[in-house]
């Protein structure tokens, strides 16, 4: 007889099916004793793994399309006429819908017919093109077409209203042979629904060099829009903005016009304006003035890397019909996302006035860089 504790592993090499706990057990036993023991336990064995198989498929979803092939898997939903499928195989699997025979499905889903009536519960294949919808207070229905489910767990509708903007400031300070002081500060506000948007911004720019004043200006503008159609609104618009370096105390618009928005995506907005405005400029010390003025605009926003850079632009011009002047003001800026809705910017706020009051460059630009705060409610 040979002992089995002697060659052990012989017996491991021999024996892969035998539970590691009997090798341990085992002392004294003959070779015969241990395979006599195997065959005893093997049927146990494949009663398991048949019983584990079982149970896997039963908890499975499974789809069949109309050229025959099936898998199984999780039913995620179905939109626009795309069922999202996830498999433990092969991950995500999207099928059109127009290619599926039928499906059943072992948890409960909400399915919406073509009607928008919404039945829960959970699919069962009746036959090849139809399905049968059971749930708990719903019963089993009667077999319905698979052409006339609209949608299988449809996202939630957007908000009514969205509500996006940002806050940003900056501040630099250097000290020795020449000390300076620049600080700047902006916010935006756009409320959205589908047919109306509201836009709110404003900024500030304060300077110094060897605590004397260089620079302080400020500006602030509304605009109501309201879209006619999906691309094409018309705007109501006003600006107000003061810089005492220019010597203007105060100009404030007041006008109305057409847009289009050309793009609207998450990545990219791209819109164009032209209307007329009235234009008022109080001065400090020149004549004060006021006049109508033909107003086009630019609104250019794209992230450059998605979640990460983003470049903006936002554009106003306005044309003099009375002595044929041009005002011109700009923000060009370079958004780096940190962590979050944390951002640092650098940009510049650029102004062109072909028409200044004696002793006044025709432009004016301030270069910025700060941090700042997205939010998206």
């Amino acid at each position: 007889m040979i002992s089995f504790r002697s060659s052990l592993l012989v017996s491991v090499a021999t024996m892969p099916y035998s539970p590691i706990l009997w090798l341990i057990a085992l002392d004294e036993l003959t070779m015969e004793d241990v395979l006599v023991r195997q065959q005893a336990l093997m049927p146990w064995l494949l009663c398991a793994a048949l019983s584990l198989t079982f149970c896997l498929a039963a908890f499975a979803d499974e789809v069949r399309l109309k050229n025959g092939d099936h898998f199984s898997g999780e039913v995620v939903n179905m939109e626009k006429g795309v069922l999202l499928f996830t498999t433990s195989y092969a991950g995500e699997i999207k099928v059109s819908w127009a290619d599926v025979s039928c499906i059943s499905t072992e948890g409960s889903h909400n399915f919406v017919l073509n009607d928008h009536q919404v039945l829960s519960g959970r699919a069962i294949c009746s036959t090849a093109g139809m399905i049968k919808i059971a749930g708990a207070t719903l019963g089993e229905t009667a077999a319905i077409p698979v052409a006339e489910l609209e949608a299988i767990n449809p996202s939630p509708p957007p908000p009514a209203v969205t509500y996006t903007g940002s806050i940003a400031a900056g501040y630099t300070q250097t000290d020795g042979n020449t000390d300076t002081m620049a600080a700047n500060a902006s916010a935006r506000f756009v409320a959205r629904s589908t047919r109306q948007r509201f836009t709110l911004k404003g900024r500030f720019n304060y300077g110094e060099t060897d605590k004397l004043m260089t620079s302080r200006n400020a500006a602030g503008s509304f605009k109501y829009d309201f879209f006619v159609t999906k691309r094409l609104y018309t705007y109501a618009h006003s600006l107000f903005e003061g810089d005492e370096f220019t010597d203007l105390r105060l100009r404030s618009t007041l006008g109305t016009g057409v847009g289009y928005q050309i793009i609207d995506t998450d990545r990219t907005s791209f819109s164009l304006e032209t209307g007329a405005s009235y234009v008022n400029d109080d001065f400090e010390t020149a004549p004060d003035d006021n006049y109508m003025a033909g107003r086009w605009g630019a609104d250019f926003s794209l992230k450059i890397i998605p979640d990460r850079i983003r470049f903006f632009h936002t554009h106003e011009g306005y044309y003099s019909f009375d002595d044929r002047s041009v005002y011109i003001t700009s923000e060009t800026g370079l958004r780096l996302t940190i962590v979050d809705n944390f951002f640092a910017h650098a940009g510049v706020d650029y102004a062109y006035d072909s028409d200044p009051v004696e002793g006044n460059e025709r432009y004016d630009a301030t270069y910025k860089f700060g941090l700042g705060y997205e939010f998206d409610l």
